[in-house]
């Protein structure tokens, strides 16, 4: 591992109940998913260059949010990220985009005679 965060390490000295955030006052997604048998199921998992759960999870344990306002709550610090810890991923994506699930596809329709909208595409163009 060229970066691996060997602090984090550290870390599993200690039990998960010692280790798991306190976010009972915390609103983002991440805070709605991450229940402490998930934290003990990930916390000794990390991507090749060292990112682990911790990582993931700290902007959002350092951010508690506002009610009014639901913020995503963590991060994928690499692309292995999302399959590493796909077991919060998913779920925080899920409620951050109204139920897409990994198995979803995004349709794409590039043909731009399909755009709906109220306004002509060439009359916009004369503006520019």
């Amino acid at each position: 591992m060229p970066f691996g965060n060997t602090h984090n390490n550290f870390k599993l000295n200690y039990k998960v109940e010692e280790e798991y955030p306190d976010l009972t006052k915390h609103n983002n997604h991440m805070a709605k998913v991450l229940t402490k048998e998930l934290y003990g199921k990930l916390r000794d998992k990390q991507t090749p260059s060292g990112f682990t759960v911790d990582d993931v999870i700290q902007t959002g344990v350092d951010n508690p949010g506002h009610p009014f306002i639901m913020t995503v709550g963590c991060v994928a610090g690499d692309e292995e990220s999302y399959e590493v810890f796909k077991d919060l991923f998913d779920p925080v994506i899920s409620d951050r985009h109204g139920g897409y699930k990994p198995s979803d596809k995004h349709k794409t329709d590039l043909n731009f005679e399909n755009l709906k909208c109220g306004f002509s595409v060439d009359c916009c163009w004369m503006f520019l």
